[in-house]
């Protein structure tokens, strides 16, 4: 938030919740009819997502994170205070990374259907076997794995739609292995305790 207050974007936010499941979380990006610059999304779904508005270099302009109680999440930002340009919208939720285009000009905004989504990595450690599974990639997936002093454990870069790796950790020292997986332009990092 500490962005939007340098550029002096107004938000105005309002937040409806009602029954929903936390795994599959679905998305709805829109922009309200005659009312300018003024963009909704809601989630359904899900419990908490983290929103991201970015210009088109990449510098953050706002960020939050939000709860829902009962599985949906609904937000609605009035955009006036940003000049004419390209901005992504970008949610996340428990599941997948979402990204929708955002353009502005002159005093209305229109948005794109979704120009990027990446599904996330799926961790679990079940009886001191660590598996990782990775779907629906684009790019080559790149695993690390470290321990709690920082060293590195394991490296491998995948080439594919999707990757499934399973790690033997009963006989690790380590206490935490710290994964970090990165694939389609994001990086995801998840600490498991070892033993």
């Amino acid at each position: 938030m500490k962005s939007v207050m340098k550029l002096g974007v107004a938000i105005a936010v309002f937040f409806i919740s009602f029954a929903g499941r936390a795994n599959d979380a679905k998305l709805s990006v829109r922009v309200k009819e005659g009312a300018g610059k003024v963009v909704s999304f809601a989630v359904v779904d899900a419990k908490n997502v983290h929103v991201a508005i970015y210009a088109k270099d990449g510098a953050v302009l706002f960020d939050e994170n939000l709860k829902g109680k009962e599985g949906k999440i609904s937000r609605t930002y009035d955009l006036t205070a940003f000049p004419s340009g390209v901005y992504f919208l970008e949610t996340e939720t428990g599941v997948k990374v979402s990204r929708h285009q955002i353009t502005i000009a002159d005093k209305t905004a229109t948005i794109s259907e979704t120009v990027a989504e990446v599904l996330k990595p799926v961790v679990a450690n079940e009886n001191g076997v660590l598996s990782v599974n990775i779907k629906g990639t684009e790019t080559p997936v790149g695993i690390k794995m470290f321990d709690e002093n920082n060293n590195e454990l394991y490296a491998e870069t995948f080439d594919g739609q999707s990757v499934a790796k399973k790690f033997d950790i009963k006989n690790t020292t380590a206490r935490n292995i710290t994964l970090v997986m990165s694939y389609n332009d994001k990086t995801f990092v998840e600490t498991i305790a070892a033993r």
